[in-house]
């Protein structure tokens, strides 16, 4: 029986759409405060948390992998999505932070939506 296949891209993907979803909400969790309970959500370290990790898998996954099928555009939209990123995290205008960083976190995850894609033809 085969052991079951653990993807980098797959983890990583759904940790870039986590991270979008969450800089998505956090302005309707903070407008709402504690009427939802959910105001750990807005919590700083959290969000280093996820960027860091994202980061790592992101490293881990669409660097090895480009020397394989060799596609540029997989590091380029990720460079774009994590510079979008620490754009939105370093400036203080709520409106456009949550823009930033909701585009940028999908781009990471399209990076690795592109990522597995090229993986897939190379081993077809």
């Amino acid at each position: 029986m085969p052991r079951p296949h653990f993807n980098l891209d797959i983890l990583g993907m759904l940790l870039s759409f986590a991270c979008a979803v969450h800089c998505a909400l956090v302005p309707l969790v903070l407008m709402f405060g504690a009427m939802t309970g959910l105001q750990f959500l807005a919590d700083p370290m959290i969000e280093h948390t996820v960027i860091f990790g994202s980061m790592l898998i992101a490293a881990a996954s669409l660097i090895p992998h480009y020397f394989h099928h060799k596609r540029k555009e997989v590091l380029i939209v990720a460079t774009t999505g994590f510079a979008l990123i620490f754009i939105g995290h370093s400036l203080g205008m709520a409106w456009l932070h949550t823009i930033l960083m909701v585009t940028g976190g999908t781009a990471v995850a399209f990076s690795h939506l592109l990522n597995l894609k090229y993986c897939k033809k190379i081993h077809a």
